[in-house]
């Protein structure tokens, strides 16, 4: 994985993550070793940092030396307490849907300028290697999802067939009119009546 070979190959680079930003928060589900994960709940507890900057605002966020920088001073002080001091951040280009990811591939230094420009554009190459990994891994989950909602949804089709003697055409449009008239997702609706054998009255 990228972030592997990060810490192996960027000069400079000690610990790696990815980072997510969803409706839940932050969560780090790829990281090096347990001070990139701390490092990823300091940012989520005190709600700001490099990582989330890049994740949400910059493509590429650098802070050379985090006992002089003043733009996150709650994670600043953290992050030297875990003994890091440089940090740089890419911004991760993920597909955007109702279920929005804001990510970020982040490198950290235990020194003040740990990064040097040659370290920074190598960094730029493992993150787009981790956009394109993150996208294909996004993609497949969605196809997945896919598949489990048409195999919920033929399971309570079939279940309508048998129970009111109906053509799978119709109990297909019976489940469509009561998601409309329910304000429930056609796939919601499809998953209680696999589970209860019954449209909700």
């Amino acid at each position: 994985m990228a972030v592997d070979l990060a810490v192996e190959l960027v000069r400079g680079c000690s610990h790696a993550d990815v980072m997510f930003l969803r409706a839940g928060g932050v969560t780090t589900p790829v990281s090096t070793d347990p001070v990139a994960v701390a490092l990823g709940e300091a940012q989520g507890a005190t709600g700001g940092g490099p990582c989330i900057m890049a994740a949400t605002e910059e493509e590429l966020v650098v802070a050379n030396d985090l006992t002089a920088d003043q733009r996150w001073p709650a994670f600043a002080g953290q992050a030297c307490d875990l003994g890091v001091y440089s940090v740089v951040a890419y911004q991760l280009f993920l597909h955007r849907n109702d279920d929005d990811r804001f990510g970020a591939l982040n490198l950290y230094g235990r020194s003040p300028d740990a990064f040097d420009e040659e370290s920074i554009g190598l960094g730029e190459v493992f993150a787009a290697q981790c956009a394109a990994s993150l996208a294909f891994a996004i993609a497949h989950e969605g196809a997945q999802a896919a598949l489990q909602s048409r195999d919920v949804i033929g399971q309570a089709k079939g279940i309508l067939m048998e129970r009111h003697q109906l053509t799978a055409a119709d109990a297909f449009d019976l489940l469509r009119t009561q998601s409309q008239q329910q304000n429930v997702k056609l796939r919601d609706l499809a998953q209680g009546v696999a589970e209860t054998g019954s449209l909700p009255r």
